[in-house]
């Protein structure tokens, strides 16, 4: 099995995590891992396993931007968001199920805690969630740059009052009128 990233560095045996068997590269230190060994890892796992540090996770320097080919079927691997809040996609074989990490992407899946999480990325509820989350941030950091940090968070909490009203409609109505005294 060759490196789908450096393609001719071949995958040595790695143990990811104490019982999670694995294949990495000793050139870009990415990693493979086979679908029934990580179900196998996962269904053996305890709460008193969970792991909770790890290192700086948005110092990912390894991230592969080009497509990759399977190490154990040469399909292409396609690339999943992770979550809103880490800046990386894992690959993924939709023929075998294997999942390639790039180095560092295993560390920061612990960090999070989504290591339970895998095979949860490849669902389109998973990416549909993580859609939703990065628009509302791209919302929200053009509100914050269009209004300014301090107004934002007073529009924040009008707004809040407003659609926590009974009056909800009435007050709308009193704010979006020129006039509200005019007959």
């Amino acid at each position: 099995m060759l490196c789908p990233v450096c393609k001719s560095t071949p995958l040595e045996d790695r143990e990811l995590e104490s019982g999670l068997k694995g294949y990495g590269c000793s050139n870009c230190n990415g990693s493979w891992i086979r679908y029934c060994d990580y179900e196998e890892w996962k269904n053996i796992c305890t709460e008193e396993n969970r792991y909770t540090s790890g290192p700086d996770i948005f110092n990912l320097e390894y991230d592969t931007k080009k497509a990759s080919l399977c190490p154990d079927c040469g399909r292409i691997l396609i690339k999943y968001k992770v979550s809103s809040s880490l800046p990386f996609y894992v690959d993924h074989c939709g023929s075998c199920s294997g999942v390639w990490l790039d180095q560092k992407e295993w560390e920061a899946l612990l960090n999070s805690d989504l290591q339970y999480s895998i095979n949860s990325f490849f669902t389109s509820s998973w990416q549909e969630k993580i859609r939703k989350e990065m628009t509302r941030k791209r919302f929200e950091d053009s509100y914050r740059n269009k209004f300014g940090e301090e107004n934002y968070q007073k529009l924040k909490e009008i707004r809040e009052w407003i659609y926590s009203s009974e009056q909800k409609g009435e007050l709308l109505s009193y704010l979006i009128d020129e006039d509200p005294y005019k007959i």
